[in-house]
């Protein structure tokens, strides 16, 4: 099996599976009908910036790093909005966001660094966020989630 095959298949074990150890991954890989070595594995491991880290219960897992960076900023964004969002009105495809004053850019960095599909671009002031998504639908399902984070959900 081709390096990049073999890794396409390493992506998706880790990321459809709670994966503990390498050994574990070897396994996976050979029920799979791939015979890896564990000095190839995890060669395969840091190329692919795989790192361990904890779910929720605390146990250690291995998660792509670009998995975790994202769910950290997604927390942060979400704790962001819970604590400093007062108001979300959309006008057709466009979300205007009312912070608390001084929080807009705060809260803007975060969403546009979790890099929503939906939002097409930001500008922030100092307690107002405009956010201009590609469509209505996309504007609406926008809300949608920054409500969930204002209600905690």
């Amino acid at each position: 099996m081709k390096k990049v095959d073999r890794q396409r298949l390493i992506r998706q074990i880790i990321t459809e599976n709670e994966i503990e150890t390498q050994e574990e991954l070897i396994e996976r890989l050979k029920a799979a009908g791939v015979k890896a070595t564990q000095a190839t594995v995890s060669r395969d491991v840091r190329e692919m910036s795989i790192v361990k880290t904890h779910d929720s219960d605390g146990k250690v897992k291995y998660a792509i790093f670009s998995q975790v960076k994202t769910e950290s900023l997604e927390s942060k964004l979400k704790e962001s909005v819970k604590d400093s969002v007062i108001r979300i009105e959309r006008v057709q495809f466009t979300v205007i966001v009312s912070t608390d004053m001084g929080r807009a850019d705060v809260v803007t960095n975060l969403l546009d660094e979790v890099n929503y599909s939906e939002v097409a671009g930001t500008v922030a002031g100092v307690d107002t966020i405009i956010i201009i998504t590609r469509s209505e639908q996309e504007a609406q399902i926008l809300v949608q989630r920054l409500e969930a984070m204002m209600r905690n959900e």
